[in-house]
């Protein structure tokens, strides 16, 4: 392995001046990124996949759609809120809003879960992002922010502020370029961030832990670091079934069904509380077929424990949920298991939000009975 990463160091050294260079042609103004008149809130990262933006910006949205509780002048309900993203997997392309009951086939899974979640929230999708808020501004012009969820890379929007996230088990300053490493552009482009989200960190991190990582970081003297962890919450039917939910303890054998880019922290989560985990791993965004649900349900009925379920992530269930692949599950019992994630420093962290978007001396705290 170790071989193979020196023979592609080359082509990743190519890559990154690649990369440099349209940067550069960005900060020079030889390309230029397109203003609108809505606060524009980027959150992505560095590195491809497994830093959790989809949970952090809903937990954004959430915050933002909760700022109306604490300041006088603020009124930002889900809608004048929009998510907008490129919607990975889906089969199409261009514009498309997301509904509630759309298929995840048009407009990819991650989209699908937020608007099921935040069902008042304005979601779409369209990889040109430019064309994309354009498109929402014109259907909704009450709209005051937009969340690009994944565009850090994309600077043909002009954005008021960027959030960069980077995993706890992989951080962006351990890596390297593609292919060698998981970078989509060099280290140094964590400079364009104002908030950088240090994610799925254990609860108990040290204060001397987060010193030692921020350190490695390097921040600028604008730059502030933050802390997050994931939340889990507890299981909910994939398909719609009246059947109980069973406890998650050590009595039942769990089969973990994935199709995500990182699942190595729910693998870790359920080993700690099941008897046994079986994990069947399949690719980021996997468009599961019935062959690949033939697949599963023999390794279940291969489980000698009758206290047994199927679990997958809230992710992956928006793409099972589908007429073909139902009938493939029978009766068995499938399960996703929901998380959130919580910003350690929760109340730094909206301060920070709110002071990145609007003049402190613009906004009114409301007073605490």
């Amino acid at each position: 392995m170790k071989v193979l990463k020196y023979i592609l160091y080359p082509f990743s050294f190519l890559y990154g001046i690649i990369v440099t260079v349209r940067n550069l042609f960005f900060d020079i103004g030889i390309l230029r990124s397109q203003r609108f008149p809505l606060w524009v809130i980027s959150i992505g990262n560095l590195s491809v996949g497994g830093t959790g933006k989809s949970p952090h910006t809903e937990y954004i949205a959430r915050l933002l759609e909760n700022l109306s509780n604490h300041y006088e002048n603020l009124e930002l309900s889900f809608d004048k809120i929009a998510t907008l993203s490129r919607g990975y997997g889906r089969i199409n392309k261009g514009f498309k809003l997301v509904h509630s009951t759309s298929d995840a086939k048009e407009v990819g899974d991650e989209p699908l879960q937020l608007k099921r979640r935040l069902n008042d929230l304005h979601v779409a999708v369209d990889e040109n992002r430019a064309h994309g808020i354009n498109m929402l501004l014109a259907s909704n012009p009450q709209l005051r922010v937009v969340l690009l969820d994944d565009a850090f890379q994309h600077r043909y929007v002009n954005r008021d502020l960027s959030i960069l996230l980077t995993n706890y088990n992989a951080p962006f300053y351990n890596d390297c370029m593609l292919p060698a490493g998981r970078l989509r552009e060099p280290r140094r482009g964590y400079k364009r961030a104002q908030l950088i989200i240090v994610t799925n960190v254990p609860t108990s991190i040290t204060d001397t832990e987060k010193k030692i990582i921020q350190k490695s970081i390097n921040p600028k003297r604008k730059q502030k670091v933050f802390f997050s962890s994931i939340v889990y919450q507890p299981l909910v039917h994939v398909f719609k079934s009246n059947t109980p939910i069973p406890p998650m303890d050590k009595n039942h054998s769990v089969l973990l069904l994935t199709g995500i880019a990182n699942a190595h922290g729910l693998y870790n989560y359920l080993a700690e509380i099941a008897r046994d985990v079986i994990h069947i791993p399949f690719p980021d965004h996997h468009v599961f077929n019935p062959s690949d649900i033939a697949k599963v349900i023999k390794s279940f009925n291969d489980i000698s424990n009758p206290n047994k379920i199927i679990i997958t992530t809230e992710k992956d269930a928006m793409r099972l949920q589908s007429g073909s692949l139902i009938n493939g599950f029978g009766k068995v019992p499938v399960f996703y298991l929901p998380i959130q994630v919580k910003i350690l420093e929760e109340n730094d962290f909206e301060g920070a939000i709110i002071s990145s978007l609007i003049p402190l001396d613009k906004i009114k705290p409301l007073l605490k009975s």
